[in-house]
This record gives structure tokens, C-alpha cells and sequence, in this order.
């Protein structure tokens, strides 16, 4: 049970942040126009914050005037008014506008009056324009991860049965829980902080090159270095924490094979083994997780440094700049605080890129799930209406590179029950999958009413199939709901009727809510016999024109054997219905028109039950084997 981080080959392909970045960012194309609508507000907000901030200067520099140059402006004011003559009026009126006009739109003329409404009206527009901004940055990053995860659980369906059976489920599980959550930071990045901090950054920027050019340029003059050595610190960081979430995909797996296998584990007295092992890889899920916050603690603090390089700049340039009168303490005070919200802005942006690089991980990891390909070609072609006849054609296959299935030939007519019987590893199973179209043959072909069974889409052959395998899956929902998977659209009667054809009806009317009662995770409440009585019915209410029975009594006792027999035969005897039947207890095909013997993957023997028992070959030793025992 134990292993290490993905056994199974992934389509690998060289990723780093930004390709990882650029496919995360086409899945958002769609949302364009509300990008575009977010940046539109994000950029008001920002403004008004910067806005808000310059007005410190106004309100320190009116402490700094001389009184006594106000007096002479009142002064040189009274001649003015004392020489009116013919037209004074209009001049005066127009340098009263001219007066109104400098002292609304100059700051440095602003009292603490005109500040404070400036300052209430800021806020307003800050209130409304930053809870917009919230609304719309949070609704981008959970749509795209929304649609992210409604992607992986499509594609999963969608991949062919091999890539299932290859990969380990706790791997697949761990991708589409843990992975997916952790692409959230990543959209969080692209959505959110990648629209807010840099607009911030931008806007503080310009308003500090316009209070002093040379002063602004010596501060953002670390900012390169720092991008420079965050990036450096993220790549270690993303290789470091890809090796955590391998790890975290062993842990989940090993919680899912101890809790779906927890009667064995029991049964074996197994549970300080597995608890040992789901240890061992929480350790080390810790280990390399630990290893991928040391540098990402070293990469978000590393801006303390930075910024206090840029602020020691900052307070000899101005103090300089202040003695020689070219900047006021209004200017030198605003110009502080734009550093401060740049330093902010910066801070939050770098700890928000180490969790991008955190995420890319994840990304990472999804995205190789997303890459593999479709079973695309399984869902073009004809619309199947009825199975009016099949034919196996020469049909080979094998799984990687070793044939189990080698040179098949057979033909079925609807009415007809065709048994499949063999050793274990002849070929059976995969047999019935090819009919199915899980797979395709390598060699020959599959025939339906003539035509190639490539040529017909799947989901159209499938609608017309019912198979009743050897381990009986039941979902946890209740037992109507479990019948009816085999007609979603069937009536409360017809569910039924399918019940009582396959004597699980009585059962399931004893119980307190009778069709509503649960019947647990994987069918837990119910015996073997049960769960394979109610999987019976749901192939019965399916109608189906090819019925396959993979072991289909293998579960019943005796007595529950006989009762589900007599009501099998009532159903694969249809005039329109072709039933293959897989079985090992070769008791239960004595009935069938034909029975075909496997071999090493090889059709060896076709017959009825009495003409293979009279060859004295392959079906009469498996038989005398059998009775025997």
C-alpha cells in the first residue's frame, strides 16, 4: 500500500511562474469587460486615496505662513478698492473672480474649512468606490476558481479508464481538493492584488515625482533590486513547495484507501500500520512544506531591508532639500506619506507574489491533469437507436504493449445469451469493455447493426447498455435514487416494479423509510447480496439492448441466487435484448445459447453447455475443476 510521490508518468512539460501565469490568465478571458470595469474603479479609488494623503500639505504650510505678508496683501487691497472710478466695478469684479479661482484651486490657499469638506467628500468617494472594488476583486477570483474546479471534475469524467486505473485515487482526489483551493491564491494575485497594488503603486509614484522629481527617483530606485531578488527567492520557493504537495497527495491517499478499506484494516489488526504510514508522510509533507515557508518568510521580509534603504534616502534628501528652502515641511510630509503607501503597497504585493509562487504548484499540478488528452473522439459520430446486431471482427488489444485479447471473432443477435467464461487474466472483462467502447481495439474491428463501433458515439452506445459488474458500486444516496441511476426519469412505479424483479422490493418496504432509506457510503449499510440486488434492479429499469452480467450473482447466497436467477431470465430473455454473462461458477451459464471459452486471451471453444462438456477440452476441465472442489 505504501508508495512515493507519483507513480504514475504526468505529461511533463518545463513550467515556471509566468507560463503557469499565462494559462491561468486565459481561462479569464471571458471576464474581460469586468476586468476592465474593475481596473476603471480600482484607479478612482486609488486617485482619491493619493488625494486624500496630499492634503497634509495644504493644512502644515498654513501654519508656516508669515502673518505679516497677509497684512500686506490686505493692505494692497484697500488702494484698489479707494480708486475705483468709470468701469471700476468690472475690474474688480474680475479680480475677485480671478482671487476665488486661485484660492479654490490653489492647496496652498485652502483653510482648514475647504480641507475638511475635501477631506469628507475623499472619503465618500473612497467608501463607495473601494467596497465596489472588494465586491468585483473577490467575484473574479472565486468565478475563475470556480470554473477551474468545474473543469478538473468534467475532464476527470472524461479521461479514459486506463488513466484511472494507472494513477493512485488519493493523487486524483488531492488534485481536485487541495490543489484546486490552492490556485485561489493564485487567482487572488491576478484578480485582486495585481489590479489594486500596482494602480496604488503607480499613482502614489506620480504623486511624489510631482512634489520632487529628484527626491522620488533616489527612493524607487531599490524597487528593481528587490523584484530582482524576490524572483530569485520564488523560483527555490515554488520547486520547494511542489514537493510538499506531492507528499500531501501520498498523505490523501493513504486516508482514503485506510477509511474506504477500514474492515479490512480492522479485520488484518492493521490500524497502527496504516497509522505509521500516513505519519511518515505527514512528516514529510511538514519537512518540505517548512522548507517552502522559510523562503517564503526570507522573500516578504527581505522588503523591510529595501524599504529602509528607500526611507534613509528619503530623510537626508529632504532634510537637505528643506535647509536650502526648495521643499517646505507640507511637501516634505506628503512626500512621506506617498512613500509610506508605496512601502505598503509593495509589502503586500511581494507577500501576495510568494503566494502566487505557492500556487503555481498547484497550478502546476492541475493543469497537468487538464493536459491529458479527452476521450473526444468517443462523442462524434452516429446516433446508435437500437442494437439490431454485433460482431466481433479479428478484434486484438493490449495494455502496454502486451496483448490480452488476440484475434476474437464472434457474432450475437438480439435474443440470444452469450456466456464468457475462463480462467482469472483470460481476457473476460476487457472483453465486455471493448463492447462497451471503454477502450478501443488495437487490431479489428467492433461491429453494431454493420456499422464500425467507432463510427457510433459513445454516449449514444451507452444509453442502450446496462451492466451489472462483479463489485457492486452504490452511491451514497437512497435506494430509489440508486435504482433510478439506471433511468433518471423513471416513475415511482416503474422503480418499483424493477425492485420487485429482482426481489429487493420486500427488503427495502420493511425498512422505516422504505425507497428514502440511505444506504451509505459505497452501499455500507446494505449486505453484499443486497447491494447486488438493488444494482440488478437499476440494470432492469434501464430496459437496456445489450445487458452485460459480470459476475452479477457472485455476492448472493443460495437461496437469494435462485430468487434473482428466476427474475434474470425473465429479463435477458428479450426478443431485443443481446446479455452477455461473465462467470466464474460455470453452474450459473448451463442456460445460456452460447458459451465462449477464454484462453490466455484467446477464444479457444463455442458452444452450448452439453457439446463443450462432450469435447472433453478447455470448458470440461474448468468444469470437472469446479465440481470437484
Amino acid at each position: 500500500m505504501k508508495s512515493g510521490p507519483s507513480d504514475a508518468p504526468e505529461a511533463q512539460r518545463p513550467a515556471n511562474v509566468w507560463s503557469v501565469s499565462w494559462r491561468f490568465l486565459k481561462r479569464a478571458r471571458r471576464y474581460v469587460p469586468r476586468i476592465l470595469a474593475t481596473m476603471l474603479v480600482v484607479l478612482v479609488a486609488s486617485g482619491a486615496k493619493t488625494t486624500q494623503a496630499a492634503l497634509v500639505k495644504p493644512v502644515i504650510d498654513s501654519f508656516s505662513k508669515d502673518e505679516a505678508a497677509k497684512e500686506a496683501d490686505r493692505g494692497r487691497a484697500a488702494p484698489e478698492e479707494a480708486s475705483r472710478g468709470p468701469g471700476g466695478w468690472v475690474r474688480g469684479l474680475l479680480a475677485g473672480l480671478k482671487e476665488w479661482v486661485r484660492k479654490t484651486f490653489s492647496p496652498a490657499e485652502w483653510d482648514i474649512r475647504v480641507i475638511s469638506a475635501i477631506a469628507i467628500g475623499l472619503a465618500i468617494v473612497m467608501f463607495f468606490f473601494g467596497t465596489l472594488r472588494d465586491y468585483l476583486t473577490n467575484y473574479l477570483t472565486n468565478r475563475v476558481v470556480a470554473d477551474l474546479r468545474n473543469d478538473v471534475a468534467e475532464h476527470l469524467s472524461y479521461l479514459p479508464l486506463r488513466y484511472h486505473y494507472d494513477r493512485k485515487s488519493g493523487d486524483l482526489v488531492s488534485r481536485v481538493t487541495n490543489d484546486v483551493a490552492v490556485t485561489e491564491s493564485a487567482a487572488n494575485f491576478y484578480f485582486d492584488d495585481m489590479i489594486v497594488h500596482p494602480v496604488m503603486i503607480l499613482s502614489a509614484t506620480t504623486a511624489a515625482f510631482l512634489t520632487n522629481w529628484r527626491l522620488a527617483l533616489g527612493a524607487v530606485a531599490f524597487f528593481p533590486v528587490y523584484a530582482f531578488v524576490l524572483g530569485r527567492m520564488g523560483r527555490r520557493m515554488r520547486k520547494a513547495r511542489k514537493r510538499s504537495l506531492e507528499h500531501l497527495g501520498d498523505m490523501t491517499g493513504t486516508m482514503v484507501q485506510t477509511f474506504g478499506g477500514i474492515k479490512v484494516v480492522k479485520a488484518f489488526n492493521m490500524e497502527a500500520a496504516q497509522v505509521a504510514e500516513f505519519r511518515e508522510h505527514n512528516e514529510s509533507y511538514f519537512r518540505k512544506l517548512m522548507g517552502a515557508l522559510r523562503r517564503k518568510a526570507l522573500g516578504e521580509n527581505s522588503s523591510q531591508l529595501f524599504m529602509g534603504l528607500a526611507l534613509a534616502v528619503v530623510l537626508v534628501g529632504g532634510y537637505e532639500l528643506m535647509s536650502r528652502r526648495a521643499m517646505t515641511a507640507g511637501d516634505m510630509a506628503n512626500f512621506g506619506l506617498f512613500v509610506a503607501m508605496i512601502n505598503s503597497s509593495v509589502r503586500e504585493l511581494s507577500k501576495s507574489y510568494n503566494r502566487l509562487v505557492e500556487a503555481s504548484t498547484g497550478c502546476e499540478r492541475v493543469f497537468e491533469l487538464l493536459d491529458q488528452p479527452r476521450e473526444t473522439q468517443h462523442e462524434t459520430g452516429e446516433e446508435l437507436r437500437r442494437v439490431e446486431g454485433l460482431e466481433v471482427r479479428g478484434v486484438s488489444f493490449a495494455y502496454d504493449g502486451t496483448f490480452v485479447l488476440q484475434d476474437i471473432n464472434l457474432k450475437a443477435r438480439p435474443g440470444e445469451v452469450i456466456a464468457v467464461v475462463g480462467r482469472s487474466g483470460a481476457g473476460k472483462t476487457t472483453l465486455v469493455d471493448l463492447l462497451c467502447r471503454f477502450y478501443d481495439p488495437q487490431k479489428g474491428e467492433i461491429a453494431v447493426n454493420g456499422a464500425d463501433l467507432r463510427r457510433v458515439r459513445r454516449s449514444s452506445l451507452l444509453s442502450r447498455v446496462a451492466v451489472v459488474t462483479q463489485e457492486t458500486f452504490l452511491f451514497n444516496a437512497t435506494m430509489g435514487e440508486n435504482i433510478r441511476y439506471g433511468r433518471r426519469g423513471a416513475a415511482a412505479a416503474e422503480v418499483e416494479a424493477a425492485a420487485k424483479a429482482a426481489h429487493i422490493h420486500e427488503f427495502i418496504t420493511s425498512l422505516d423509510r422504505g425507497y428514502d432509506t440511505p444506504v451509505g457510503e459505497r452501499g455500507a449499510k446494505l449486505s453484499g447480496g443486497q447491494r447486488q440486488r438493488v444494482a440488478i434492479a437499476r440494470a432492469i429499469l434501464r430496459d437496456p439492448d445489450l445487458l452485460i452480467l459480470d459476475e452479477a450473482t457472485s455476492a448472493l447466497d443460495s437461496e437469494s441466487e435462485q430468487a434473482v436467477q428466476a427474475a434474470l431470465q425473465n429479463l435477458i430473455r428479450a426478443d431485443h435484448r443481446i446479455t452477455f454473462v461473465i462467470a466464474h461458477r460455470l453452474s450459473t451459464v448451463r442456460n445460456a445459447d452460447r458459451i465462449l471459452v477464454l484462453d490466455e486471451g484467446r477464444l479457444v471453444e463455442e458452444g452450448s453447455h452439453e457439446a463443450l462438456l462432450g469435447l472433453g477440452g478447455a470448458y470440461a476441465s474448468l468444469y470437472r475443476t469446479q465440481f470437484t472442489e
